[in-house]
């Protein structure tokens, strides 16, 4: 009998490790096989050139990647793939001690912390190059820090998490968003002494501004003029200057981003965040996590408010945050949901023991419960599986070697987002036509109306004038070189005619 409980006992102590490893072997089963889209190749193409992307930078992912880029197998984009499932296993880990300490019960913390690692978006978000997995676990380790600086006292705790916070902040500056959150979790514990609290603030703030060392790498960088520069190439921006620096840290150049629905727009964002929401934790995730809710604020009010705070601060921002891949931004709030849901099933347990104690139900409904919980699990990687599924997709690494071989020579390519950034990739990293020059059209619009943005002009009008940019370009160059376009856009076909070369179109002068 002893030997069986020793054996329980440590199957409960190594849990965690247990959900985390499940949920790597599962993200490496499902990884990207190389090169994907939208900023997964920017960032890729960053890190092998150690150069300068878009803003806000995101410098320590920069730094963190090019160790990973190390790794003896397949290539470079495959090597930051797993990065990210790296960090979304250690996310899935520190969340699971995190929901243990809170609920003090190692089982349903793993079952809520798989919740999180096989969540639709989460998932997604561990099986290639991106800065969000890497983002949630310093969000899982600051929370981890603070908790135990409310219950035990220890500064060591609270100088930690000021250190990790700011190594939080160069990775993604929307970890600003929490701030007053953090803020609150720090003041409103029983052992935060205002008498104290001078020199405990000043530690913490020097802690915190060493945390954000690694945004010294824009400017060591900009003066080594790589090339890969997006800020000096559409922006204009000089990051060898502190003006340039904190421009870029600021996030000035996605300012119009930023609450710019209108009214009548807001309750159609807030319906597609819970669509999202729902879609994300299976519905049944939503629904427990809301028993969690009301149950932690009974048990632990200050800290739940405090993770009440970082949900809706992500939440709220981002649903008023202008842009189309806006899904994954949201994953803070859903790692906060988890810690909900952990709360959930520990009460819905309480509830099933105490109503079998009564009478009400049968003793078998605990093991019933207990055995739900893990089938669901399974069930929820089932269902995901096919929409997350990347292993097969090698369709991005076969339109750039398309492009690449077919492409007359000194040619420019007009592409959105997603496919200049794996061209650019390609031509970088694989060190293939070089004499091709690849415009970015979607970041070249950015970069254009945040311009004529801060000079005061209308929507219609900036609009206007990227337009006229972009023909003027095709009109400039088709006199002396070929000229591609990716996808069809009726702005051109104004003025040329679209011949097929492929998966892409060559324009040619409407006769």
């Amino acid at each position: 009998m002893k030997k069986s409980t020793d054996l329980s006992t440590a199957f409960q102590k190594h849990l965690g490790l247990l959900a985390a490893g499940l949920a790597f072997a599962v993200y490496l089963l499902t990884l990207a096989p190389g090169v994907y889209g939208f900023d997964s190749a920017e960032l890729s193409t960053g890190v092998h050139l150690l150069g300068i992307v878009h803003p806000s930078g995101y410098p320590l992912y920069l730094i963190v990647g090019k160790l990973f880029s190390y790794l003896p197998i397949k290539d470079l984009a495959y090597r930051l793939n797993i990065m990210s499932a790296f960090f979304g296993a250690l996310t899935v880990y520190m969340l699971f001690i995190l929901i243990r300490l809170v609920i003090d019960n190692p089982f349903f913390a793993a079952i809520a912390s798989l919740f999180l690692a096989f969540s639709n978006y989460f998932w997604q978000m561990a099986l290639i190059a991106e800065v969000y997995t890497l983002h949630t676990f310093f969000l899982s380790v600051n929370l981890l820090l603070l908790f135990m600086w409310q219950k035990s006292g220890s500064v060591k705790y609270l100088y930690g998490f000021a250190f990790i916070y700011g190594l939080s902040l160069s990775n993604h500056t929307s970890g600003v968003l929490f701030a007053p959150a953090f803020t609150w979790l720090v003041i409103t514990s029983k052992h935060w002494h205002w008498g104290k609290s001078f020199k405990r603030i000043i530690i913490m703030g020097g802690s915190c501004l060493i945390g954000m060392l690694p945004y010294i790498y824009l400017p060591i960088r900009a003066m080594t003029h790589p090339s890969l520069n997006y800020v000096l190439e559409y922006y204009g921006e000089d990051l060898t200057t502190f003006a340039g620096v904190w421009w870029m840290i600021s996030g000035k150049a996605y300012r119009f981003f930023a609450f710019a629905y209108t009214w009548r727009e807001i309750p159609g964002e807030m319906l597609r965040f819970f669509n999202y929401f729902w879609r994300n934790f299976m519905g049944i995730g939503v629904l427990i996590g809301c028993f969690g809710l009301v149950v932690g604020l009974k048990r632990d009010t200050k800290f739940i408010v405090g993770l009440i705070g970082i949900f809706l601060a992500n939440a709220i921002f981002f649903i008023n945050y202008r842009v189309l891949d806006k899904d994954t931004m949201f994953l803070p709030s859903y790692m906060i949901w988890a810690i909900f849901i952990g709360l959930g099933l520990f009460w819905l347990w309480n509830q099933v023991v105490k109503w079998v104690n009564s009478g009400l139900l049968a003793e078998k409904t605990k093991m019933y419960y207990a055995f739900f919980l893990p089938l669901v699990i399974v069930m929820t990687i089932g269902l995901n599986w096919k929409w997350v599924n990347l292993s097969d997709v090698k369709g991005p690494a076969s339109f750039a070697d398309e492009v690449m071989r077919t492409a007359e020579p000194n040619a420019v390519i007009l592409a959105q987002w997603s496919p200049a950034v794996i061209l650019e990739y390609t031509q970088l990293v694989n060190n293939q036509r070089a004499d091709l020059l690849i415009y970015n059209r979607s970041r070249s619009q950015v970069a254009q109306f945040y311009l004529l943005w801060e000079k005061g002009w209308a929507r219609e009008a900036i609009w206007r004038a990227i337009e006229e940019h972009e023909l003027d370009l095709v009109r400039s160059e088709i006199l002396h070189r070929p000229v591609y376009v990716v996808d069809y856009d009726p702005l051109f076909a104004r003025e040329f005619e679209y011949l097929p070369e492929g998966n892409y179109f060559q324009l040619a002068p409407i006769d």
